[in-house]
């Protein structure tokens, strides 16, 4: 039984889908105004997830204050609650036309993100325009190959995977809500944990100071890495292991409740 308090930590930082969502990616006004309060208690809030601007612009950011800064796209940039990028580490420009090039000739789908749009076709880009959170997306065709900072690609094969180590690429193995699986496609190296240093940097805020919390396979090395781990009751068996803390299960409102608790005075 941990007997830390929230007053022992600086910031806060949460992953999105099944953390600060529920399974229909709804977020609570509980969950909202437990951020809001945290936040006007002197406690830097933000986002840590996969998710890039243009998933996050329209609904998400704004319940964050402006000055928050959030890693997302799979570590690939930091940017800001209005969606200004203050660091970001792309893929190169040769190794996504190569890419694209790899995804037609085998008639795969795939999802490109950049900072100003998410790129795509269909089925993807017609389901993604009518996407409740207003994503901004584009057809692939009119996407230059620069500042591609994450590719979604989903049910891959051996084979792709192959492809996707021989390019000097990073990738993590994920399942969607309906249990799909795919992976998040980044330069070498990247990942939540590695962002996280420059999020540090620029806050001034060590990883030690940070309450993390997660639920997936992409939340391991940002949850190992952070000073207290808070995993979802639906987290992944590995997230669990690793946790400090195993919360509720997210369609049960637990973040917000465990996020009032620890406001109100109660143990981490």
């Amino acid at each position: 039984m941990s007997t830390k308090k929230l007053s022992d930590f600086k910031a806060l930082l949460f992953d999105v889908d099944r953390t600060l969502t529920d399974t229909k990616r709804n977020i609570s006004a509980e969950t909202i105004d437990a951020i809001h309060k945290l936040d006007k208690s002197g406690f830097i809030v933000g986002l840590c997830t996969g998710r890039g601007t243009p998933h996050l612009l329209n609904r998400i950011l704004p319940l964050f204050p402006k000055d928050s800064l959030h890693i997302t796209t799979s570590g690939s940039r930091l940017i800001n609650s209005l969606g200004q990028v203050f660091w970001e580490q792309s893929i190169k420009a040769e190794t996504i036309k190569n890419l694209r090039e790899y995804i037609h000739d085998n008639r795969m789908l795939a999802v490109f993100f950049k900072n100003d749009a998410l790129y795509t076709m269909d089925p993807i880009l017609t389901n993604m325009k009518n996407d409740p959170w207003e994503v901004i997306v584009k057809d692939l065709d009119e996407m230059s190959d620069d500042e591609v900072g994450a590719v979604y690609l989903p049910n891959p094969n051996n084979e792709t995977l192959r492809y996707i180590k021989n390019a000097d690429l990073s990738f993590k193995k994920m399942v969607d809500n309906f249990g799909n699986p795919y992976i998040d496609v980044t330069s070498a190296g990247i990942n939540k944990s590695s962002t996280l240093k420059k999020w540090s940097e620029h806050t001034g805020v060590p990883a030690e100071k940070i309450i993390a919390f997660g639920d997936s396979l992409n939340d391991y090395e940002f949850l190992q890495t952070c000073g207290f781990k808070v995993a979802m009751g639906n987290s992944v068996p590995e997230i669990k292991e690793i946790a400090d803390r195993v919360i509720g299960h997210t369609d049960d409102n637990s973040l917000a409740k465990y996020l009032t608790k620890i406001i109100n005075g109660g143990d981490l």
